[in-house]
């Protein structure tokens, strides 16, 4: 094709946009020109009149560049190139003392940097005008007559344009400072387009649409959301016009355009837009955007917590709307505050999902979030759109607030397995093998010791590397099968999200391939300080229970329903020494969890046990560990449900002798609610009166084992004074837990002789 072209009634146009973008850009364009409109991968092609191309230059809110094409070829070279854009007569376009400024993208294996191909063309043009007229053009960025671009493949096939756009056509003029992550404006108003913003307008005439971004920032989507109505100021579109001093400008067509608008949508009197942010800086620059687009008058802006804020009083009637937002991932996690999961890995989406769910039940939302993470969002969406910005890879999600809406997390299993199949890609951000050597090292060590001392389940590795922060603990079942506990710990905030998930699904990937697992014998759990009730309460519903052995004693275990599995494998050694000092003896055990060391006892030859916790969940679970060793829950050996420090303080208030006991074991939580200990236990605080209350109990040659997980915990001096008090810490610590010896502290604690 020749620039002749350009001199017909039509002229081939191609809209370039953001990657991703072409299928709204199309639409949009649908819906601004009467033309036929073929998609490309960097955007779309038609042919348009002069007309139609300066409309879509002047109000599509989507396209990034509008090119005009003066002559395609192949060049592949430097002087292939020179050649091809000499076969252009500039004299047409260009006038000889003008001024012009090229871009370019794309590269051949000879032609690497745009550059130099920017260069060469200008070189080739300036030679064009002195061999004819003796004069030269020049170069000009600032301000051009003419704007030229060059396309490479890297096969060499070339486009030579004219833009007809003045730069990129997603600088609006109205935002001076984007804050953090700031979003582009086409995209903004793509993922309105892809969200249904103007359909649903259109359908709400009467009422009025609504439109809410609970994360707003600097305003940037509701600031679109009211442009795609009320079209762009005047002096904006006439800005966006560029290569004016272009021989072959259509000054009667550009006219044409600038005096005749898009007509505004009706209903925009009765819009409700409302915008909030965390940041009253965002806030702020948001309110100055939105006058400098002006549309202020349409919106309203106010500093608020997304988790703690009402539902907007604007919005009560309004039974349908859009809830839009890009939502803080890597560095804008701050804006979610304290509102994080329990990895602190990313915001707790969850508890705000379901804030959204009851105040804006029957709306449509659409949100951006980093690439892959829409497998963990709590809500059903019908579609993922990919998304770049910026070069970060993104994904917007597209759903509705209806009855149907939330969407179970994936269990332990089901999350492992999503990690595991995400772990090519993962490979692209994390290396593999500083973790699958300190893994292969750990198991191989503690393979050959759990098989000496006859440990069915052992831990293998624990938070070893910094960037690996796990724990992994192996389960062999009766059955012989083994599976694999992997437990995050929480990541610090700054760590970005995307890549502490790389990390995890590397850790799951090289825990099969490494261990000699089956497929599907992993689960991953999240590990967190635990709160109120929190630990017995279900996470999950796939209930993967097995039976372990451990001392001679069958247990049961519980891989995924609970945040731990039912065996501390830790306190092996202290089960140990507990179930050693009960033969033929009397054993209270406080804070008892699921029983393990009553079990273990009570198969040994304990004459009775009395095991005490405030959980149902857990008694129910012990006394099944009863059973599952044939041995019956009755007199001799008993569960009672109570809070351990009530049941404490009124045996040191009766007037009655209470039971006394041979051995206690007493593990009490590191903190907990408690009505006898002024509203809360504090182990550091405490201890001392719990182990005055357990003193009271015991038998005068018995024996106190007393334990804890507070990290520096310290005894009391009273307490040495008081009693004989051996430190077990070191002696009870298992080979597998040698890498952690500060995890936690055992005492053995009997009267005094002379006491």
């Amino acid at each position: 094709m020749t620039d002749s072209a350009t001199s017909a009634l039509s002229w081939p146009i191609t809209v370039v946009s953001a990657p991703d973008m072409q299928a709204p850009l199309a639409e949009e364009i649908r819906s601004l020109v009467d033309a036929k409109v073929s998609d490309r991968p960097f955007g779309v092609m038609l042919d348009a009149t002069p007309e139609q191309a300066y409309r879509i230059v002047c109000d599509s809110l989507i396209a990034g560049h509008v090119y005009l094409t003066l002559l395609t070829g192949q060049a592949a070279t430097a002087d292939e190139l020179y050649r091809l854009v000499q076969q252009i007569g500039w004299s047409k376009h260009l006038a000889a003392e003008g001024y012009f400024t090229i871009s370019a993208t794309g590269s051949t294996d000879a032609l690497r940097h745009t550059g130099f191909v920017a260069t060469r063309i200008k070189d080739a043009i300036v030679d064009q005008f002195r061999e004819r007229t003796g004069s030269r053009p020049t170069i000009d960025s600032e301000q051009p007559d003419i704007r030229l671009h060059c396309h490479l493949t890297a096969s060499g096939h070339t486009t030579i344009s004219l833009e007809l756009s003045n730069g990129s056509l997603h600088r609006r003029g109205y935002r001076t400072d984007g804050g953090l992550a700031p979003l582009r404006e086409t995209l903004a108003a793509g993922m309105l387009w892809r969200a249904r913003w103007p359909q649903l307008v259109a359908s709400e005439i009467e009422t009025g649409a609504a439109l809410f971004d609970p994360m707003c920032g600097s305003g940037t989507l509701l600031i679109e959301a009211a442009l795609r109505l009320t079209g762009l100021p005047q002096n904006l579109r006439v800005q966006r016009i560029g290569s004016t001093g272009w021989l072959g400008h259509r000054e009667q067509a550009q006219k044409q355009v600038l005096d005749n608008p898009p007509e505004r949508i009706e209903g925009i009197d009765k819009l409700t837009l409302i915008g909030q942010d965390i940041d009253i800086e965002q806030i702020t620059a948001a309110r100055a955007n939105a006058e400098r687009a002006g549309v202020d008058h349409l919106m309203i802006f106010r500093e608020a917590d997304a988790w703690k804020a009402p539902c907007p009083p604007e919005f009560e009637g309004k039974t349908r709307g859009l809830v839009v937002s890009n939502l803080p991932y890597g560095h804008r996690l701050d804006v979610a505050g304290d509102h994080m999961n329990e990895l602190g890995s990313e915001p707790n989406w969850t508890a705000l999902t379901d804030q959204w769910q009851r105040c804006f039940n029957g709306w449509y939302w659409a949100f951006l979030l980093p690439e892959g993470e829409g497998q963990n969002w709590p809500l059903r969406y019908e579609r993922v759109f990919p998304m770049d910005q910026s070069g970060i890879a993104i994904d917007m999600i597209r759903g509705s607030f209806d009855g149907k809406a939330r969407r179970e997390a994936p269990g332990p299993i089901g999350l492992a397995n999503r990690l595991c199949a995400a772990a090519e890609q993962a490979r692209s951000l994390v290396d593999a093998a500083p973790f699958a050597n300190r893994l292969q090292k750990n198991y191989r060590h503690l393979k050959k010791l759990a098989e000496r001392e006859d440990w069915c389940c052992f831990r293998v590795y624990d938070a070893d590397l910094p960037d690996f922060n796990c724990a992994i603990d192996l389960y062999r079942d009766e059955a012989g099968e083994t599976w694999a506990d992997i437990q995050e710990y929480r990541a610090p905030n700054k760590i970005d999200p995307q890549l502490a998930r790389a990390r995890l699904s590397i850790i799951v990937e090289q825990v099969i391939e490494n261990l000699g697992l089956a497929e599907n014998h992993s689960v991953v759990r999240q590990r967190k300080r635990q709160t109120g009730t929190e630990q017995y309460q279900k996470i999950t519903q796939e209930r993967l229970e097995r039976v372990v052995h451990e001392g001679g004693t069958r247990l049961w275990v519980n891989l995924t329903d609970y945040l731990d599995t039912g065996l501390f494998l830790d306190h092996r050694l202290v089960r140990d020494r507990v179930t050693e000092l009960s033969r033929g003896k009397k054993l209270l055990n406080l804070f008892c969890y699921t029983a393990t060391a009553s079990v273990r006892a009570a198969h040994q030859g304990a004459s009775r046990t009395v095991s005490i916790d405030l959980s149902n969940t857990y008694l129910d679970w012990a006394e099944r560990n009863f059973a599952l060793n044939n041995l019956k829950v009755c007199t001799e050996h008993s569960l009672i449900r109570a809070d351990v420090l009530d049941w404490l303080e009124q045996r040191s208030n009766t007037i009655y002798q209470p039971e006394r006991f041979d051995v206690i074991f007493c593990d009490p939580p590191t903190f907990s609610n408690s009505k006898a200990m002024q509203d809360t236990l504090d182990i550091q605080r405490d201890h001392e009166f719990i182990v005055h209350s357990c003193m009271d109990l015991l038998r005068d040659d018995g024996t106190l084992i007393f334990s804890n997980n507070l990290k520096g915990f310290t005894l009391s001096p009273k307490l040495l004074d008081e009693f004989n008090i051996n430190d077990l810490s070191r002696k009870t610590l298992p080979g597998d837990f040698a890498r952690t010896p500060n995890r936690r502290s055992v005492f053995e604690i009997r009267h005094r002789d002379d006491a």
